[in-house]
């Protein structure tokens, strides 16, 4: 329900609690039990919240028009994107955060999974668990990925990365992970998708669509920034019981810039 609110503000505020119960499948005493959970007395509270909540500009994702100026484009975009950050860390949680630095630290294997935009954002973790000691691997090429899939067993982890939760070829990969026994990390933006339900450890990303962005695209720096949180995790443990492999890639890496 969350999740719902958070990628609905905007209409959000003008939906009773029966039309909000309808279009989401519940029921009205678990909305209104919701309200409760998050500090308000009442829905109508709630509504109130989020009625004020769209006042304030610089915490929305105010769509492009064709006549903005280019600084003002900038603006929009570093506010959406702001805003998604924020969102998505009130997402987190430690005990999500501690369980899955703990699946990485522990595996044999950490193999990213992602198609179309998510592929950028399983590159990126790729390149960055590289400069870890964990044994990092990522396929950009689709059956190779499923290959790699195949291979794994309960002593490997799995980071498989879908916006919508919803892509059959990724859902396909996943399940293969599933029958293997891997322990699955997964980022998405659908507490409802079939991919979501899958992770061992699951993590949404929260975003804004706009008239030239879709949601998937926005996404993006959420998923990056969660990705970020749990590399850096690992980091900061590496670190404290010294590193010998960040030592020798950050050695090579510099011979490069001189």
């Amino acid at each position: 329900m969350l999740i719902f609110l958070l990628h609905n503000l905007a209409t959000s505020n003008h939906r009773s609690i029966q039309a909000l119960a309808d279009q989401i499948d519940t029921s009205v005493s678990t909305i209104s039990r919701f309200a409760k959970r998050l500090g308000y007395a009442s829905y109508p509270e709630l509504q109130l919240a989020i009625s004020q909540q769209l006042q304030q500009p610089e915490n929305l994702s105010a769509d492009i028009d064709r006549t903005d100026p280019d600084i003002l484009v900038a603006q929009k975009v570093f506010n959406s994107n702001s805003s998604s950050l924020n969102k998505t860390l009130d997402l987190l949680s430690e005990s999500k955060l501690t369980n899955a630095v703990s699946l990485i630290q522990k595996c044999q294997r950490l193999s990213f999974f992602g198609l179309g935009a998510s592929d950028v954002v399983a590159l990126d973790a790729y390149h960055k668990f590289l400069r870890t000691q964990v044994n990092a691997v990522f396929n950009t090429d689709y059956h190779m990925a499923l290959m790699q899939a195949a291979k794994m067993d309960e002593y490997d982890c799995a980071i498989v990365i879908s916006h919508s939760g919803r892509n059959l070829d990724t859902l396909k990969m996943a399940h293969i992970l599933k029958d293997n026994h891997v322990p699955i990390i997964v980022i998405t933006s659908f507490s409802s998708s079939e991919l979501a339900k899958l992770g061992d450890t699951t993590f949404y990303s929260v975003s804004d669509d706009s008239k030239y962005r879709s949601q998937a695209l926005s996404s993006l720096i959420s998923q990056m920034s969660i990705i970020d949180c749990l590399y850096m995790s690992v980091m900061r443990d590496e670190a404290a019981n010294g590193s010998t492999k960040l030592d020798k890639i950050n050695s090579v890496i510099k011979r490069t810039r001189e």
